[in-house]
């Protein structure tokens, strides 16, 4: 939602379809324990998806708004004055050392300046992710429900931008990320370049939670992205349309006792029995959402009812690929 300081990896209104009494979800860990949660306090990090001073990814007219308080003042670095607000974000990590100072000379509070910086959080793809995706889901997951539940078959294609975009944006966004992203960056940035091992000094740390270069470049890397996809271009828009070009979906559904989980890694990509690829994204305890290639029955998708054994193998599939945990719907109910 606009202007909100914690962000979700995840969005609350996917994790919602799992949700009990007043919106509380149970999680189970990697070791075993389960653990009530509030749906909104749940797989996120304040200002996640905020562009903040000193990120290589910001735009002039972002750096207009991170330095405006800076107007009536005068910068100098290294004993040059320094007025470029692109070149006053590239060294805004070594903000101990600038002189600041009225337009009369005398030397002002830094203190006061740094603080007003870092007041300053670019909120552009939190709230995109909200408007183009997020508030639009609830009601996406009632047309699925409506569509999908009664039937046995091939109905015909619906809403199949909407679905595929938001997949790719749950793809790109849980911890993991795009498998393919995640495999390139980490052969070049780790592999290669060795980021891992490069440890940012706390005192430099624009965001607290990243200690390494790799962890960083990472973040900003993905930032960039998202900001792209939300305005119709780049890499992750370009795989939203390739994939609506050459695949489609099957939906799967739980008729028995047991239903599906979910995680806080809802969609990722993994190789079946026979060797083939699919996509997966949970959509409810009772929906299961496969992405493949395009078949002959092009405007058409697939809905199979599946055993309950199947539903077991696709949870065992689910939880493998979790991060941290996984999402159930309810305790009592052996979903392996």
């Amino acid at each position: 939602m606009a202007g909100q300081k914690y962000h979700h990896l995840i969005p609350r209104t996917y994790n919602a379809a799992w949700a009990h009494g007043k919106d509380s979800i149970y999680i189970q860990y990697k070791d075993g324990e389960i653990d009530e949660r509030s749906n909104g306090n749940i797989g996120g990090v304040n200002d996640y998806h905020s562009i903040i001073a000193g990120m290589p990814i910001c735009t002039l007219e972002d750096c207009k708004k991170i330095y405006s308080v800076l107007i009536d003042y005068i910068v100098e670095y290294k004993g040059k004055v320094v007025t470029d607000l692109l070149e006053m974000n590239s060294i805004y990590w070594d903000f101990d050392n600038w002189n600041v100072k009225h337009l009369d000379g005398n030397l002002a509070s830094k203190k006061r300046i740094k603080d007003a910086i870092e007041q300053v959080k670019i909120k552009e793809i939190e709230d995109l992710w909200s408007k183009k995706y997020e508030n639009g889901w609830v009601k996406e997951f009632e047309e699925i429900q409506k569509r999908v539940q009664a039937v046995d078959g091939v109905i015909p294609e619906f809403d199949k931008e909407y679905l595929m975009k938001f997949f790719t944006m749950l793809d790109w966004r849980s911890g993991s990320s795009n498998s393919v992203f995640a495999s390139a960056f980490d052969n070049l940035c780790n592999g290669a370049l060795r980021l891992n091992e490069v440890e940012i000094p706390e005192e430099e740390r624009e965001l607290k939670f990243f200690e390494s270069a790799s962890e960083y470049m990472r973040h900003c890397l993905l930032l960039n992205m998202y900001r792209k996809y939300l305005n119709d271009d780049g890499v992750m828009y370009d795989n939203a349309l390739k994939n609506l070009q050459f695949t489609n979906f099957h939906f799967l559904l739980a008729k028995g006792k047991t239903t599906f989980i979910t995680s806080d890694n809802p969609v990722f990509t993994y190789e079946r029995d026979d060797g083939l690829k699919q996509g997966l994204m949970p959509i409810s305890p009772r929906i299961l959402l496969g992405q493949g290639k395009n078949s002959e029955k092009n405007g058409m998708y697939y809905v199979s009812t599946i055993t309950d054994e199947a539903v077991k193998r696709y949870n065992r599939t689910i939880r493998d690929n979790a991060i941290n945990y996984i999402v159930l719907d309810d305790t009592t109910i052996m979903h392996f």
